[in-house]
């Protein structure tokens, strides 16, 4: 069995004023205080817009979920707009199911 605080990758870069954090891996209740990590420290960097990139994620669930709802949230309080891009399959999915796609900034395909 792996190691839950390895099972998600999270890095971010710039691209200008823009943050871009990647998302590897599996989103569930052990990773995704990482995710919120990453938010509060890009966030305090005053970026002009977030992009959370979840095209490598193998794995979400209600708790990945929620990791994501809080780090919208937490953008909109400080003026900063989030969405998502190049989201997996498996996140997709959810975020149909929940009827989220909207709320998180992912363009229906």
């Amino acid at each position: 069995m792996s190691d839950p605080q390895e099972s998600i990758v999270v890095s971010t870069r710039w691209e200008e004023s823009k943050a871009i954090i990647e998302l590897s891996g599996e989103l569930d209740l052990h990773s995704s205080p990482q995710l919120g990590v990453a938010v509060e420290e890009i966030l305090g960097r005053s970026p002009a817009a977030v992009e959370i990139d979840a095209g490598a994620l193998s794995f979400a669930d209600s708790a990945g979920l929620r990791a994501l709802l809080l780090a919208r949230n937490d953008a909109t309080e400080q003026g900063v707009a989030l969405r998502l891009s190049r989201v997996s399959d498996q996140l997709g999915r959810l975020l149909e199911m929940t009827g989220l796609r909207e709320t998180l900034g992912v363009p229906v395909t």
